[in-house]
């Protein structure tokens, strides 16, 4: 049985993945470092890996600048999936924003999304709880002169770790489809209505 700090490394490998393969999926729409260097303009994508941190940063002058960032940590012995995404638009409205999160998690969290008899008894709730609670999962760090981080919480459910380790293909899915796609989703609607 794989260790507390293994069992974070295989999820850290995951997310940086995930960040690796996103990045893979929309670099030709957009200036990369190796491009920039060529064309001699700033990149308006960009990878960043620290240890239990991935980002993908998206920059272009006056149009968009964003960074998501997905990550894994410990927090009292429980593993916790935590995906972000950096905002550093004026006039952004924080609370509408922040209430479309949670009610998005809200409704979805009861969802049964798998076919795999596995795992098709199992809602998201079930594998990816909020940490510590739905409430207090969505946080928001302003910051004077830097972007104002918004951030998800998810703890994987200790019950369960062993089986999804076992099932990366599920985890993969489940961190990628229920902790950042609608983040990404439910972000972009809001950057637009500014």
């Amino acid at each position: 049985m794989p260790s507390q700090e293994e069992k974070l490394e295989q999820i850290d490998q995951i997310v940086h993945q995930i960040i690796d393969d996103w990045y893979e999926r929309v670099k030709e729409n957009y200036v990369t470092e190796e491009d920039s260097r060529e064309l001699g303009v700033e990149p308006e994508v960009k990878c960043f890996h620290d240890s239990g941190n991935h980002r993908l940063k998206f920059s272009r002058e006056k149009e968009l600048d964003v960074t998501y960032g997905l990550g894994v940590k410990r927090k009292n012995e429980r593993l916790v999936v935590e995906a972000s995404v950096n905002n550093k638009s004026e006039g952004f409205d924080y609370g509408a924003f922040v209430n479309k999160l949670k009610s998005h998690y809200w409704r979805s969290r009861n969802e049964k999304p798998w076919t795999d008899p596995d795992f098709d008894h199992f809602t998201y709730q079930d594998l990816l709880p909020f940490e510590p609670l739905m409430g207090q999962s969505v946080t928001l760090d302003m910051r004077k002169e830097r972007a104002d981080i918004i951030r998800l919480s998810f703890e994987v459910n200790p019950h369960h770790e062993d089986l999804l380790l076992r099932r990366k293909d599920v985890l993969r899915d489940l961190i990628e489809n229920y902790c950042v796609a609608p983040l990404k989703r439910i972000y972009a609607e809001s950057y637009r209505e500014l």
